[in-house]
């Protein structure tokens, strides 16, 4: 037993390392307007490189037009709302220009900045999660929900429910962790995770009298969130059970699941 449970430790200082390893230490990119994902920062500003840019009263075509940016003049970006942003002027006027003309402004060091795709404006802004998926585990059907809370733009905490129904055998896990996206802005994103719970077990064989158990177990998970719109995401996900049984030997389960998960 006690090599099992040093055979455990050593898996989750791998998973550790691993993790570690794969966070990106290259720097950093240039920063997205609205993409700071909740960091305090100084407003974006741009100098418009085009004749003229209209400003509207209000973040719609319905919205009268009441001033007019020049070419050179910058302009501070202050929010982003789907297809508008909100701009303050040097002269202290408050209005929304399209999100489409900024492809006629300049970064002040003469670049062109960069924005998210307007379809992941709303995503890059929240941080509660919540969804489901349906999976295979270890030939068992396998239905899990998942919430989640993320503190920063590439780590965030989950709380995940499992129901797995088998031929010889049922289920259930209840377990938490933490997930490491490293490149949340992409339309096709990886993530890594590694959490424990538990996990109840209630034998179905009516030939054999066999007692219900509940077990202690570690995951290690593999993933993709893919961005169909909005904050809407499809979730890829591959995860290995690692649990600790109170017999001479532990077990090792894989998973794997798709699901739908939405930000708010």
């Amino acid at each position: 037993m006690i090599a099992s449970q040093q055979g455990a430790n050593r898996r989750v200082q791998q998973i550790v390392m691993t993790m570690l390893l794969l966070v990106p230490f290259s720097p950093a990119q240039a920063q997205w307007f609205g993409s700071d994902w909740f960091a305090e920062k100084e407003p974006l500003q741009v100098s418009v490189d085009d004749a003229f840019i209209n400003v509207y009263s209000g973040p719609g075509r319905g919205y009268p037009i009441f001033y007019v940016v020049e070419r050179d003049e910058i302009i501070t970006l202050l929010k982003s709302r789907t297809e508008w942003i909100k701009i303050k002027t040097r002269h202290g006027l408050v209005g929304w220009i399209k999100r489409d003309d900024m492809q006629f402004t300049l970064a002040l060091d003469g670049s062109k900045p960069e924005f998210p795709d307007n379809k992941q404006a709303d995503y890059l802004v929240n941080r509660f999660e919540m969804g489901a998926a349906y999976g295979d585990f270890a030939g068992a059907d396998s239905l899990t929900l998942n919430a989640g809370y993320r503190f920063t733009k590439n780590l965030s905490a989950e709380l995940r429910y499992a129901e797995n129904t088998g031929q010889f055998s049922d289920s259930q896990i209840i377990a938490g962790g933490i997930l490491f996206q490293p490149f949340p802005e992409w339309r096709v994103s990886p993530f890594f995770g590694m959490g424990g719970g538990t996990i109840k077990t209630f034998p179905s064989s009516t030939l054999v009298q066999t007692e219900d158990r509940k077990d202690n177990i570690l995951q290690a998970s593999l993933g993709t969130y893919v961005h169909l719109t909005g904050r809407f995401f499809l979730r890829v996900e591959y995860t290995n059970h690692y649990i600790l049984t109170s017999r001479n030997t532990n077990e090792e389960v894989n998973e794997w699941k798709l699901g739908f998960n939405v930000f708010f």
